[in-house]
């Protein structure tokens, strides 16, 4: 899987549109939520491997997904649904690339215990890539920052 912080750094590069201003939050929950929910269980108690496999699904994550929009007003539940969705398959999207030595993630369960994967990278190679995803972000916040800044002391100034 990739980690974390690489799951958080592509769903913070393709959320940095006005569009994603409302909904960041969900889009960035959704990109982690299913290895905050899989991962934990499995490191506490690895005989379980086979449980948690069913978790780390787009079928789990539908449910998921569902459940979590009730909290959200009527008229937002739809939009919280589809944007933490949405995060859920950039995750699932980066894990596809993949490979693994024993088994891989089961993309049809529960109509299919086969494996497929594009398997491009093991698992522990985007580890390597944290310090330049951290580097990278941290530039471009701080490109942000300047530019903000500049607006605001030219718009001070009475210029347009």
């Amino acid at each position: 899987m990739p980690d974390l912080v690489t799951h958080t750094a592509a769903a913070y590069f393709l959320s940095r549109s006005r569009r994603f201003e409302q909904v960041r939050a969900l889009f960035y929950l959704g990109a982690l939520l299913p290895d905050l929910l899989a991962r934990p269980i499995y490191i506490l108690f690895p005989k379980l491997f086979f449980f948690t496999v069913a978790i780390h699904t787009p079928a789990f994550m539908i449910i998921v997904t569902l459940l979590f929009s009730e909290f959200f007003p009527g008229k937002s539940r739809s939009a919280a649904a589809t944007w933490l969705f949405a995060g859920i398959m950039l995750h699932f999207m980066l894990d596809f690339f993949q490979r693994h030595l024993l088994t891989g993630y089961y993309w049809l369960f529960p109509f299919s215990w086969r494996s497929f994967e594009l398997p491009l990278f093991w698992p522990e190679t985007p580890v390597r890539f944290i310090p330049l995803w951290i580097a990278l972000i941290a530039a471009t916040e701080a490109a942000l920052f300047l530019r903000k800044r500049r607006l605001t002391a030219t718009h001070a100034d009475g210029s347009p």
